[in-house]
């Protein structure tokens, strides 16, 4: 049920997902320099070493977006608006004054982009999925009061899925269309590594420096691609076998918080997303007989982005706590490479948040949106120009107890 789950529809920023939790979320995701609950095992391990006890917190988020494409002929295409889920869960233990352990499950990386089976760009692309789980133990020290450390192992499972148009046309690089068939591809890899480290100096009662890292994750997924084709040309593609490859990008924030008027709490920092290293998209077919050279290598080129988060949590009382945020986040993909396969753009998202804390238990929810973007294609890699309109809301909530 929880790999069901875990996906999510085109986000900015590629296809990571660093939403993996409601507080969190709430403060426009400031919270590495805060990490008071035991999402603290994604956003900053180091952080754990604040929590008493024995917590266990989960959640989820819905995600509804909202995307067109307009061609340079002026016909417009809209994206499928299907609503897509995501959870997340984690435990922490605070085993003495010194050491904590904790652990997560979580999806920080996942892609939902489908479009109509017949459109003007059905050769690049009308189903693309990934899905990405991460299992995430991690043990904190604290070195001396004011200084926190972590380290953490990531077990991660992935699996992908790719439906496009087949074009004669495109085979033999001529400038007509005519689809005749489409081309799935699909693969899994349940064996890949990363590791994640984390930071937490409170330099006085009011100020604090959080910094945490997560490495890349190198996938290899083993694969197939079959054909649906008309009975005359399904002898000419039979099935075959793939194993392409693709490289996570390590991430790094740092931010600062600071606790003020006593019932304020401001957060601001970055969020380092090291995209250069998805440059290609390669299937690598054991049999590529008739595959047109832009499926057998399709240039990517990201960029390495940095995202601006600005977050705010006001005390109402000590039951109620209110949140609001905003996020600057940079599209990694160049213009060359932008598709439907992932029609990323700038995004300037807003987030509002509450919490609510009785005893033991403790509810957290969040809205975040993005404001329309558009951004326009004009010497595409594919040959797919246009216009790209996109945007989205998500809801979460998130639940916690200690024992």
């Amino acid at each position: 049920m929880l790999i069901v789950l875990f996906c999510s529809t085109g986000y900015p920023a590629g296809f990571l997902v660093y939403t993996q939790d409601a507080a969190a979320t709430g403060m426009g995701n400031a919270f590495t320099a805060i990490a008071d609950n035991a999402s603290a095992v994604f956003y900053n391990p180091a952080g754990i070493n604040q929590l008493e006890g024995t917590q266990v917190r989960s959640g989820g988020m819905l995600y509804y977006p909202n995307t067109s494409f307009r061609g340079t002929a002026g016909e417009k295409t809209d994206m499928k608006d299907d609503i897509s889920g995501l959870v997340s869960g984690y435990v922490t233990r605070k085993l003495n004054e010194k050491i904590s352990v904790g652990g997560g499950i979580f999806s920080p990386f996942g892609l939902v982009t489908e479009w109509p089976s017949r459109w003007e760009g059905d050769y690049v692309s009308t189903y693309a999925q990934m899905r990405t789980v991460f299992v995430n133990p991690v043990i904190s020290i604290k070195v001396n009061p004011r200084l926190s450390l972590a380290a953490g192992i990531n077990y991660v499972y992935a699996d992908f899925k790719i439906r496009r148009g087949l074009d004669p046309f495109k085979i033999m690089g001529l400038p007509f269309r005519m689809t005749l068939g489409q081309i799935s591809l699909d693969g899994s890899d349940d064996c890949s590594w990363g590791y994640n480290l984390g930071l937490l100096f409170n330099f006085n009662d009011q100020w604090s420096l959080g910094v945490s890292f997560r490495s890349k994750v190198n996938l290899n997924f083993d694969g197939r691609a079959q054909y649906r084709l008309p009975r005359l040309l399904q002898g000419l593609f039979p099935p075959t076998d793939i194993s392409p490859r693709i490289e996570l990008p390590p991430i790094l924030s740092t931010q600062v918080s600071a606790r003020l008027w006593e019932r304020w709490i401001l957060a601001t920092g970055i969020l380092w997303t090291g995209w250069s290293v998805y440059d290609e998209l390669r299937p690598q077919f054991s049999n590529d007989f008739l595959i047109p050279p832009s499926m057998r290598s399709s240039p990517q080129d990201w960029r390495d982005v940095v995202a601006f988060h600005l977050g705010a949590q006001y005390q109402f009382n000590p039951s109620w706590v209110f949140r609001g945020g905003y996020i600057f986040d940079q599209s990694p993909v160049p213009e060359r490479t932008l598709g439907p396969m992932v029609p990323d753009v700038d995004g300037h998202i807003l987030s509002i948040g509450a919490g609510y804390s009785r005893n033991s238990f403790t509810i957290d929810a969040a809205c975040m949106g993005l404001i329309q973007q558009d951004r326009y294609s004009r010497r595409n890699f594919d040959g797919l120009n246009g216009k790209y309109s996109v945007s989205w809301i998500s809801f979460l909530v998130s639940v916690s107890y200690i024992f």
